[in-house]
């Protein structure tokens, strides 16, 4: 199986990271501009806030399981006026008499209330906890999905310099080319035909070089989305790749390896989980609920009668049992309501499942594809640049026409384009595998990086 340091080690090589010139004069490595994206691209600061927000759910859940302490106050004053039977002390008789009363009560208390049995709070639980898994699934993605978005923008701006390059030369031989057969048309050793193939192509030339530095300055700003800077230079490949198979050549091991362990697929069987769990918490509307209440409550009273002065303490302790009976048919509502989301959290596994599938056998296609093309395409260019020394002879000696040396020139410039972005796909299509298999780590491509930069 290629193990993962083995694809670093191949990216690094192929990148100059094991040159021994200072880096900083070649321009910014892939692991410098990984770790710059680690830090600055706005997706991972997405999904490490939506780790962090996941992984709340579990000491939420676990909250419901441990006891809670109240603590409640109140500070009561009342006054009453009116008429009552008694003593009146002008007529000296009992009779209704005038009153006035003024009362002031205050009372706190504390109350630790205790879950003994909820059927809910025990599987919400679990399901928190399966979320939690879910998202950190999620996140070891996003993580995986950021050195393939690197890769892809950093080998991205090598081929546009690389397309620019071969463009300019172009573009210059062609100028040569048009000036030469100006010069043969003057001293009548080529015709206007000659003369007029020569301008278009390099007008074609002009344009293509055009289109080379749009390109470049897209590739620039890729790159700046995931680091927040404009990078105008990252080190050129120090070697050329040697191309492999993955080990082992079975392309239904690597399917069923991302079957197990892709993050995608992981995180979409937790969130399976997570629903099951929420099926049992709906059913659990109908069961009994039991908690255990202790309380003490401290209560002061005081007025214009003496016999309402008191200073009390109560203590309790309940046991409260709650038997659901009827609730409108909304717990039935939501044990309907949780199992569709059920099944359609399966569903979701099965479309990550399928998926995967076809990314995993796509890039694996896609490197046993790469491998052929960059040999085919080493001896085209090879035959191309045989070709154009031939016909720069045939034309010195008036055997080949100016326009089949133009044609030669652009079957070379098309071939080496080709070769270099064959080379860098068949790079991210070996760091795509590994995604999909769930085997990219940036820790350890960190590491890597940092012993291949010791001089």
């Amino acid at each position: 199986m290629v193990k993962l340091h083995k694809v670093l080690i191949a990216c690094l090589l192929a990148m100059g990271v094991l040159m021994t010139s200072p880096l900083k004069a070649e321009g910014l490595g892939l692991v410098e501009i990984y770790q710059m994206a680690l830090e600055n691209d706005p997706r991972i600061h997405q999904a490490r806030a939506q780790l962090e927000r996941a992984q709340e759910a579990t000491p939420q859940a676990r909250a419901r399981l441990l006891p809670s302490v109240s603590l409640s106050g109140q500070v009561q004053e009342s006054w009453s006026d009116g008429e009552q039977i008694g003593f009146d002390p002008a007529t000296q008789d009992v009779g209704l008499v005038d009153f006035e009363s003024n009362t002031e009560t205050t009372s706190y208390g504390v109350e630790i209330r205790q879950t003994l049995f909820q059927w809910d709070a025990w599987v919400g639980l679990s399901e928190a906890e399966a979320r939690v898994a879910e998202a950190e699934a999620r996140y070891d993605g996003a993580l995986q999905d950021l050195l393939i978005r690197v890769a892809e923008a950093y080998f991205g701006l090598l081929v546009a310099e690389e397309t620019l390059a071969t463009r300019v030369t172009t573009r210059e031989s062609f100028e040569m080319e048009k000036e030469r057969a100006e010069f043969s048309r003057e001293v009548g050793t080529a015709s206007r035909t000659d003369v007029e193939e020569a301008r278009a192509a390099l007008d074609r030339a002009r344009s293509d070089e055009i289109a080379a530095e749009r390109q470049l300055e897209g590739a620039r700003e890729a790159l700046y989305e995931l680091t927040g800077r404009y990078i105008q230079q990252v080190q050129g490949p120090g070697s050329d790749v040697e191309p492999s198979l993955p080990e082992p050549g079975d392309i239904d091991f690597w399917v069923e390896r991302a079957l197990d362990n892709n993050p995608e697929v992981v995180a979409a069987r937790f969130l399976a989980e997570s629903a099951e769990g929420q099926v049992r918490q709906a059913r659990s509307g109908h069961y009994p609920t039991l908690d255990l209440v202790a309380s003490r409550q401290w209560m002061d009273s005081s007025g214009d009668n003496p016999f309402q002065n008191q200073d009390t303490v109560n203590d309790n302790i309940q046991l409260q049992l709650n038997v659901p009976l009827f609730a409108g048919g909304q717990t039935r509502s939501q044990v309907r309501e949780a199992q569709a989301g059920e099944r359609e959290a399966w569903a979701g596994v099965e479309i990550a499942m399928r998926e995967v599938r076809r990314g995993a056998r796509d890039a694996f296609l896609g490197i046993r594809s790469s491998v052929a093309q960059i040999s085919a395409l080493e001896q085209a260019v090879r035959s191309s640049e045989a070709a154009v020394e031939a016909t720069e002879i045939g034309v010195e000696v008036g055997t080949r026409s100016t326009v089949d040396l133009l044609n030669a020139r652009r079957e070379l410039s098309n071939a080496r384009t080709q070769l270099s972005e064959v080379r860098y796909a068949y790079l991210i299509d070996t760091l795509r595998l590994q995604r999909a298999v769930g085997q990219l780590d940036g820790e350890q491509m960190e590491m890597l990086g940092a012993l291949f930069l010791e001089e």
